[in-house]
């Protein structure tokens, strides 16, 4: 039987979110995360646009202050910039919001927002999963191998039948499952999804939560899919969660936080590259 008693008592409780700890595993390096960790990067345009859609979707999250063009975009002579954006006014307005921990944004963009949260309602499958439940779930386990703490945010939690429930919501280019299959590895979404469980699991929510993701285009008509991770994938995750949790916990009794490895490394292409130059080696004429 695995002796689960933490090896030794931290000097400091160390915390991992999914989001960070992903930046430990291929094609990532725990330098990369030693660097998030040290120098945060700032927000995007895309990523604070995700965030709006996600507090008003959610009902909670961050505190939004909509800026509008014939309030915030008017020139010196009081009439409405052909870019708002760009006017004193705006950009004034802007870092008020921000100073108050607020997100500042376009009311058209808030206005798209809006509709997106619609068409999530009245998908005959997303919709009733929001219907009941919680949101934003924080929840705190300590790992009982290492020591280290784990932390994670579920954006919704609710119940079926047998099991706990965990809904990730996601904005894409593009909802289509097959596209969400290509993408999932290099997005780290079964590592996020095993992350999730596993707090759940730790936490005693629930020994097996169900997992699904609620995806939505960020682009008219604003289509939705609910997508779930076979098992084969959540294992995958699930290995992943493990490797970092283990090369987070050895940087950090070692202090040495490691880049790619030193040398020369001889690679071949992937088998499609070649696939596809014999396709396109076929006479068409």
């Amino acid at each position: 039987m695995t002796d689960l008693t933490p090896p030794h008592p931290w000097p400091h409780r160390a915390h991992l979110s999914p989001s960070r700890a992903a930046l430990l595993l291929p094609p990532n390096c725990p330098a990369k995360f030693k660097q998030e960790m040290d120098h945060p990067s700032p927000s995007s345009a895309v990523q604070e646009f995700g965030s709006v859609v996600h507090t008003l979707q959610l009902g909670v999250g961050d505190e939004i202050t909509v800026l509008e063009p014939s309030v915030h975009g008017l020139t010196a002579k009081g009439e409405v910039a052909d870019n708002p954006r760009s006017t004193a006014m705006w950009k004034a307005a802007e870092a008020a919001a921000r100073a108050r921990g607020a997100i500042p944004v376009h009311a058209d963009d808030y206005a798209k927002a809006r509709e997106m949260v619609a068409a999530v309602r009245s998908h005959p499958t997303a919709g009733p999963l929001f219907a009941d439940g919680h949101p934003e779930i924080d929840l705190a386990a300590v790992d009982p191998f290492t020591g280290v703490e784990l932390r994670g945010r579920l954006d919704w939690m609710t119940m079926t039948a047998d099991h706990v429930l965990i809904i990730d919501y996601k904005t894409a280019a593009c909802a289509d499952e097959h596209v969400f299959a290509r993408k999932a590895d290099d997005y780290f979404y079964p590592f996020q999804a095993a992350w999730y469980r596993t707090l759940a699991q730790w936490c005693g929510v629930d020994d097996e939560p169900d997992f699904l993701h609620v995806v939505q285009e960020k682009e008219p008509p604003f289509l939705v899919n609910v997508i779930e991770l076979d098992r084969e994938a959540l294992e995958r995750g699930h290995r992943q969660v493990r490797r970092a949790i283990d090369t987070y916990q050895h940087c950090l009794s070692s202090g040495q936080w490691p880049g790619y490895p030193p040398g020369v490394h001889t690679v071949s292409l992937p088998g499609w590259v070649y696939a596809r130059e014999n396709r396109d080696d076929v006479d068409i004429f």
